[in-house]
């Protein structure tokens, strides 16, 4: 699978665009709504919103192997 495949269709970005990492931060995401904004953990580029993670780990499940 490409990865850039999977980030064009869920809208969220799995590699950061700007400086390439793979980490996130979300502030509680227990409790998070589905507009909070995904920020990348190296340099706070936006990554996405919480909808976007939610359709990612829901699309990929059996996909990814870690």
């Amino acid at each position: 699978m490409i990865l850039e495949q999977q980030t064009i269709s869920t809208g969220f970005k799995i590699i950061c665009t700007d400086c390439g990492s793979l980490s996130i931060k979300a502030t509680d995401p227990a409790h998070a709504s589905d507009d909070t904004i995904i920020e990348c953990s190296r340099c706070n580029a936006v990554r996405g919103t919480m909808a976007d993670l939610h359709m990612l780990a829901e699309r990929s499940r059996d996909v990814f192997e870690f």
